[in-house]
């Protein structure tokens, strides 16, 4: 098995283990408490999401850039990044602690948001970045699939209704812990912080790097966390348990960008540091390729929508059902964005990065609190596509003053295809199934016959898919 094969192999062993265990734990979650304390499990998990960014700064990415380089062209060291995530991790428990206490909810509410919380714990202990950075994907892939099955059968075992929704926050804590003892037993033997910190003035560097890419993270996360808080506020909890099953679904379907994105940072990171006129025509081909599969992953995703949210979740979330065909767009353009986004961080271009999120991410923002105040969670699903659009093109604004691309012909001829086809599916009523097999075979087609996709690509991914 070649490299990179292996590599994608374990990383989608990872996160299709992984995470395909935590999806099948939420259908059950789903299920077992209902579209309104489902909700409220939506939003507790979007609150974390958010704690879990003020503990990471975007100390993670930079542990991931740094350990993928040799030793003598790192910046900062392992013991510094861990040291620094376990301090933030601390403070921002503490602080959010403090903050949920003087807010105005109902204590069920309070306690489900707090339980959640104390997962910053595990999360600032979890090495998972410095064997990202390693590329060694196999003790990763080991340690989120424990974390799955841990968290799936304590879920099962122990929620039976929805008056032990309590008790869920608690268990994926515990689901959390146990990848953090998986990779900590592997650093007893890696002694990943043999070399020592090198005393204040580097963690204060350290802060420094992190904060530009930490900053735009945040920015970033507004299009998937701050949703269904706002349904929940202007709504009900109900329907943000509607949408978030929607959404589920929309990240589990991500799941090929994941391992994309945990291939190009290290990748391209080393690449860049050693040839970047490699780096750059490694760029172009990919973007092609990214262009195809997100568009097909969409078409794909809109296609079987009433079908998955029928399958999955059953009759109480059958309103999922539009909202995910709206959201598949989503799909396409986080492809896309990845891209950029991520390949700003890997070429150190950071500031470029911050720049790029936090433009793109304030008019976001806005965009998506406007909708969720004055519209339904339809309209907030196009806010949300909206503006996955505006970060999209605020990253490849700045990602083209790094690496030239040409993405306008291949991006046009792409989505008039699969819009194409989408309209003639649902115009025609066409089975979804017949509709699925079109799909798959006529886009690869149709992009070849019109360049998009050229010899160049298929030769390189075909060389790295079979040697």
């Amino acid at each position: 098995m070649s490299k990179f094969k292996e590599k994608a192999f374990w990383i989608a062993a990872g996160d299709f283990g992984g995470r395909g265990l935590a999806f099948i734990t939420t259908i059950y979650l789903a299920r077992t408490l209902g579209a309104e304390f489902y909700g409220l499990i939506t939003v507790a998990v979007s609150i974390l999401g958010y704690a879990t960014w003020g503990a990471d700064m975007g100390l993670v990415n930079i542990g991931v850039r740094e350990m993928a380089k040799e030793p003598q062209f790192r910046t900062f060291r392992a013991k510094e990044i861990f040291t620094t995530k376990v301090l933030l991790g601390a403070l921002v428990l503490i602080s959010s602690t403090i903050i949920l206490s003087f807010v105005s909810i109902g204590s069920l509410q309070k306690q489900v948001i707090l339980g959640y919380l104390y997962a910053l714990v595990p999360y600032a202990l979890l090495l998972e970045w410095y064997y990202s950075g390693r590329q060694e994907f196999g003790k990763i892939a080991l340690s989120k699939i424990i974390n799955g099955l841990v968290y799936f059968g304590l879920i099962f075992w122990l929620i039976k209704s929805s008056d032990d929704v309590a008790l869920v926050p608690m268990l994926y804590t515990i689901g959390i812990t146990s990848a953090v003892v998986i990779l900590g037993t592997f650093s007893l033997t890696h002694h990943p912080f043999t070399l020592p910190s090198r005393g204040f003035k580097t963690y204060i560097e350290l802060l420094k790097n992190g904060s530009l890419i930490g900053l735009g993270e945040f920015f970033v996360k507004v299009v998937q966390l701050l949703p269904p808080i706002l349904i929940g506020i202007f709504f009900s909890l109900r329907e943000a348990g509607i949408y978030g099953a929607a959404f589920k679904i929309i990240l589990v379907a991500m799941l090929l960008d994941r391992i994309f994105v945990n291939l190009l940072l290290p990748n391209l990171s080393s690449l860049w540091t050693t040839n970047k006129e490699a780096a750059i025509q490694r760029v172009n081909m990919v973007l092609r390729l990214v262009i195809v599969g997100g568009a097909l992953v969409s078409v794909l995703t809109a296609i079987n929508a009433s079908k998955i949210v029928a399958l999955l979740f059953g009759s109480e979330f059958v309103e999922s059902a539009e909202l995910l065909q709206i959201l598949s767009i989503f799909i396409f353009l986080t492809f896309v964005n990845s891209l950029f986004s991520f390949g700003l961080i890997a070429t150190n271009n950071d500031k470029k990065y911050f720049l790029a999120t936090s433009i793109g991410g304030s008019l976001s923002a806005i965009i998506i609190v406007l909708f969720s105040s004055y519209g339904s969670s339809h309209l907030v699903a196009i806010s949300v596509i909206i503006s996955e659009f505006i970060l999209a093109t605020s990253s490849f604004i700045w990602f083209k003053k790094v690496i030239p691309t040409q993405i306008l012909r291949p991006l046009l001829i792409t989505i008039v295809l699969s819009v194409g086809l989408f309209w003639i599916f649902y115009h025609f009523e066409v089975h979804y199934l017949l509709a699925s097999v079109i799909s798959i075979i006529s886009i690869p087609i149709l992009v070849w016959k019109t360049k998009v996709i050229r010899i160049g690509e298929l030769n390189w991914l075909k060389e790295k898919l079979l040697k």
